[in-house]
């Protein structure tokens, strides 16, 4: 209950400049994903819209360097704020379909939350960017990976791709390579889709899936196999 909400929290980016890469990555990418998926998300407002915008143009150009150097200030007190930022968006307008699906592979194959989106994030993205173009446009221009003079499907095009390279690049493994025996993935995934159904979040995405289609977008993660 109310005796486990914080009073305060201590946001100090000098506190994270220890953090490992992996770790890094993987809560630097949850970020940006709280970010876009608030910004997305059926149950948005103009303050948690204000909000997602200003975390994306901050996590955008600042999420690789901090994985590169984790000694760089700048770019962790960039990430910090943003990572604050995004996080009052997405209270206030909940997260989506890449969260509602990251829980259950989070609890069945015990993979990081931030890594479990990651895994997700290219695939449900682009499954859901048809339902409203524009807002992931928006989303590509605030992250700085396309510019306001491409146009919507031109700067949707460029947002997939950051998020598969962003993903090679800080190294995100397959739930293959991570792990996780496909007979096991095959014998869960129908309780899975259940579970990610269950939480509520796909049922804010502005793309709500059927079963088939969350199958299809749970299968693909064995396609998708790290360069590494």
């Amino acid at each position: 209950g109310l005796g486990f909400m914080p009073v305060a929290a201590i946001i100090d980016y000098s506190l994270t400049t220890s953090v490992p890469a992996r770790t890094t990555a993987d809560t630097g990418i949850d970020a940006m994903t709280h970010a876009i998926e608030a910004y997305v998300s059926q149950k948005r407002s103009p303050y948690s819209d204000a909000q997602a915008l200003a975390a994306l143009r901050l996590i955008g150009p600042n999420l690789q360097a901090a994985y590169h150097d984790g000694k760089n200030e700048a770019a962790r007190e960039a990430m910090m704020l943003g990572s604050t930022l995004a996080g009052i968006a997405f209270c206030n307008s909940s997260v989506a379909l890449v969260h509602g699906m990251s829980r259950p592979i989070g609890a069945f194959f015990h993979v990081p939350h931030g890594l479990s989106n990651a895994m997700l994030l290219p695939a449900v993205t682009e499954f859901s960017i048809p339902a409203t173009p524009e807002r992931y446009a928006d989303c590509a221009r605030a992250l700085g990976v396309a510019d306001y003079a491409d146009g919507i499907d031109e700067a949707n095009e460029k947002l997939v791709q950051f998020l598969t390279d962003l993903n090679q690049e800080l190294q995100v493994p397959s739930l293959a390579d991570f792990g996780a025996e496909h007979a096991d993935f095959e014998a869960l995934v129908d309780t899975m889709c259940e579970q990610a159904f269950a939480s509520g979040s796909p049922s804010n995405n502005p793309r709500v899936p059927n079963q088939a289609e969350m199958l299809a977008l749970y299968r693909s993660l064995w396609a998708t196999v790290a360069s590494n």
